[in-house]
């Protein structure tokens, strides 16, 4: 098993990487005064750039929609990776081989995998130059050149170990090519697992080839065929051609189709945003991947039951990553029609005006669950209040959420059925500035966090004082961190921080304006907490009040203590 990356490497890529140069090769950054950037955000629809980003920071921050984060998230979010992929995308533009502290890391350990599937792909580029047949039957369903070298397809020539002899010939072994599902061992030899098939690669999303899918030309075997799963090849995980779409840009929507000849189709005619699934149901991680790359999400399926069936199952995989900011809309196509035929046969203006009347969530799911119940009766409507609340509880809270609630209530006629709790107070959207008043103690930490290297400064005991207050043993151990390591930056602090649970916050506040004048920060830091040493006075001085009241009295000791803080709060309130 792959071991941790280690905390120091990760120190080391932030020092050599800088984060105005990895966003800026992906959106399009101005300059907006010393150190900063701005751009229209890659993250929400808008029309004025509230996206910043600092170069001092190494942070950017959307004042819009409030994603925010180091060079590290960023690339997380906009190129869709998960953090050892982002880590190792960084290190490679950085020319730095990402170093694990046991075993070997997923790179080095399918290597081989990785070439091997490669050198598959440009077998089976190469024969389908070679054989007529294949490309006759890529021309009878319309596909133009430009189409099938976007899409990479290929042929599988019907051999029984034409792919498996080349690749041993070119070194590998047996072993490494079943591994990745190229073939299988029968009677001690390998066959081919693809065999007289249109070949479609499908990519990770670093785009590397880590599987195929295939389309038969003959009658052998079922008509379309995946890879099996394999150590690089998830079908749980992946969606057929997420990267294509991706390096594009971050699209409006994303269109979710049922396979690859209909993402085909839909690229010749203009849709360069459809994804598809590959052979399985959609998984909560591929809504994941999906909001990654888009807030609106359409799937695009049959009409028939098998693909209202898909869909359901869609939705259900949406329904926990259901935010706000975050849509799903359902098209279900007219009986006997797929994606491939209906742009075919009607056009892409009579396709995109279908997508633009896809069913919302919302209306799918209740008429889904209202279609086998008599809704004129109070029992058929009390019924649906008991199918839809498993449902609606998996829903993040937000407003999504409480107009759910609102519309079963609406069609139920069942007021507060199965309502939760009002929350104590309105939440604010992600992206809303937060100008409530930040308490001395978090006013010191915003401070630190977007300039560590004032910790190196303070005293070892800037934060002795008698009482307890609420934060102050945080600060300490912040302060005590970025002393040991002044020359932090705000994302190198926070990526040091990513697993604790304060890192949100940490991260929210490294995005507030807490000082006008920067060369103030460390008097504003000093006097802050002077203030905090003042507050635990008076933490102290109530407790022994209290005490001296329940008690009756203090002993000599306790006496002493409140008498000589008492004396240092007039001290303070003379000066």
């Amino acid at each position: 098993m792959a071991g941790r990356i280690p905390e120091s490497f990760i120190e080391s890529l932030l020092e050599r990487i800088d984060i105005v140069e990895v966003i800026g090769a992906r959106v399009d950054l101005k300059p907006a005064g010393r150190g900063e950037h701005k751009a229209l955000c890659p993250f929400h629809d808008e029309k004025t750039p509230s996206f910043t980003v600092s170069s001092d920071k190494q942070f950017y921050h959307c004042f819009g929609c409030g994603a925010h984060g180091t060079a590290i998230g960023f690339v997380m979010q906009y190129d869709g990776l998960e953090f050892p992929a982002a880590i190792e995308e960084l290190a490679h533009t950085a020319g730095l081989e990402v170093p694990r502290e046991a075993g070997q890391s997923p790179v080095r350990q399918y290597d081989r995998l990785y070439q091997a599937l490669a050198q598959a792909q440009t077998f089976f580029r190469r024969q389908l130059g070679n054989s007529e047949p294949a490309r006759a039957y890529l021309k009878s369903r319309g596909f133009d050149k430009v189409t099938v070298d976007e899409f990479g397809i290929g042929y599988a020539p019907d051999a029984w170990q034409a792919l498996s002899d080349g690749l041993i010939n070119e070194g590998f072994r047996q072993q490494e090519i079943e591994e990745a599902g190229l073939a299988t061992r029968r009677d001690g030899r390998l066959t081919d697992k693809f065999r007289d098939r249109v070949m479609f690669p499908i990519h990770d999303r670093r785009g590397r080839v880590i599987a195929f899918g295939g389309r038969s030309l003959g009658e052998r075997g079922p008509k379309y065929m995946n890879s099996p799963e394999t150590p690089v090849f998830h079908k749980g995980r992946e969606l057929y051609r997420l990267f294509n779409v991706r390096r594009g840009g971050l699209p409006e929507r994303i269109l979710v189709v049922e396979g690859y000849m209909d993402a085909a189709a839909l690229f010749q005619f203009g849709f360069d945003n459809a994804v598809a699934t590959l052979g399985t149901s959609v998984t909560s991680e591929h809504m994941s991947l999906l909001f990654r790359a888009s807030p609106v999400v359409v799937f695009c399926f049959d009409g028939d039951r098998a693909g209202r069936q898909a869909a359901w199952r869609g939705l259900e995989a949406a329904l926990p990553e259901l935010k706000s900011n975050r849509e799903v809309r359902f098209l279900f196509l007219p009986e006997g029609e797929d994606p491939d035929s209906l742009v075919r046969g009607r056009g892409a203006d009579a396709l995109k005006g279908m997508l633009d009347e896809a069913r919302p969530l919302s209306a799918f799911f209740f008429d889904h669950l209202a279609e086998s119940l008599d809704m004129t009766t109070l029992d058929g409507r009390a019924r649906l209040v008991a199918l839809a609340e498993p449902y609606l509880e998996k829903l993040p809270a937000g407003p999504f959420a409480d107009l759910m609630r609102e519309e079963l209530e609406r069609r139920s006629g069942h007021a507060g059925v199965g309502q939760p709790p009002a929350p104590p107070a309105p939440s604010r959207s992600s992206g809303e500035r937060d100008d409530r008043p930040l308490t001395p103690v978090q006013y010191a930490v915003a401070l630190i966090v977007q300039r560590p290297a004032l910790a190196a400064g303070l005293p070892e005991d800037c934060l002795k004082g008698p009482g307890k207050v609420r934060g102050a043993d945080f600060l300490g151990e912040l302060i005590d961190f970025c002393r040991h390591k002044p020359q932090f930056s705000t994302a190198k602090l926070l990526e040091s921080w990513r697993e604790r649970p304060e890192a949100p916050w940490l991260a929210r506040l490294a995005t507030r304006e807490v000082i006008g004048d920067a060369e103030a920060m460390p008097e504003a830091l000093t006097q802050t907490l002077a203030r905090i040493r003042r507050q635990m006075i008076k933490v102290r001085i109530r407790e022994l009040q209290q005490a001296q009241l329940n008690e009756g009295g203090l002993d000599e000791d306790r006496t002493s203590e409140l008498r000589r803080l008492l004396g240092q709060r007039l001290d303070e309130r003379t000066e």
